[in-house]
């Protein structure tokens, strides 16, 4: 089965990557319900939530989003730390591991690694928590360089991160295409200087906020497909 393009930007037609740099959530996992999980286990017959204030805030990492939670909740400093500790122990050792892959995502990370792309990713969220999912997913090896928010760099939108990932993969501004979901990975990627590919299933609350992108798809398989174009070792991907 083939996939339809949404939208192409002012790319050149003849532009080609070296280096793919990925966000994780709302990228290549829908990481989003696990979360409400956590925090709907800590606050249970809370109804002053507002769920697409915190799935917003998730794009600041998971930290920002149980901030965003508990101010909802209107608590007192000590009631806060409190409340944000039984979230991330309810997060940790219960709903981590239920993240789900968006559809083909391990299928189209596998061929980008074995045509020979290097794949890199970039997040605002912990390194412990990125590498278990990376691990449980069986991902880790696909890519050759992992940058989390505790990595001592400015979080995104802030192009720190992005800049630092290409200097130790030694690859130019102008071999590199960042793929995100969020208005976070818009401006980042605007502010370091380098092509944004935009993930239209992820946790942005509208398009708009993915400009300016030179590709904006919702299935993995439109991403392949996009790049098996400039590509020839990348095979289509495949569909059932």
């Amino acid at each position: 089965m083939s996939y339809s393009i949404v939208k192409v930007g002012a790319m050149t037609p003849h532009t080609t990557y070296k280096t793919i740099i990925f966000d994780l959530d709302g990228t290549l996992l829908d990481t989003w319900p696990s979360l409400l999980k956590a925090v709907r286990t800590v606050t249970p017959g809370v109804t002053t939530l507002e769920a697409a204030a915190l799935r917003l805030a998730l794009s600041q990492g998971i930290g920002a989003m149980f901030l965003r939670a508990t101010e909802q909740m209107e608590l007192g400093a000590e009631a806060m730390q409190a409340a944000m500790r039984d979230m991330e122990r309810s997060y940790y050792g219960h709903a981590l591991s239920a993240a789900v892959p968006y559809p083909n995502t391990s299928q189209m990370l596998t061929q980008l690694h074995l045509a020979s792309l290097t794949l890199a990713l970039c997040t605002n969220r912990d390194r412990a928590s990125t590498l278990a999912l990376l691990d449980q997913t069986g991902w880790r090896s696909l890519f050759s360089h992992i940058h989390c928010l505790d990595d001592g760099l400015p979080a995104k939108p802030n192009p720190a991160a992005i800049l630092a990932t290409l200097s130790h993969l030694q690859c130019p501004l102008r071999e590199a295409l960042f793929v995100g979901d969020s208005w976070i990975d818009a401006r980042c990627a605007a502010q370091a200087g380098i092509d944004f590919a935009a993930h239209l299933g992820g946790y942005h609350t509208h398009p708009g906020e993915l400009s300016p992108a030179v590709l904006s798809y919702r299935h993995a398989g439109e991403l392949s497909q996009w790049l098996a174009e400039r590509f020839t070792l990348l095979p289509e991907l495949n569909h059932d």
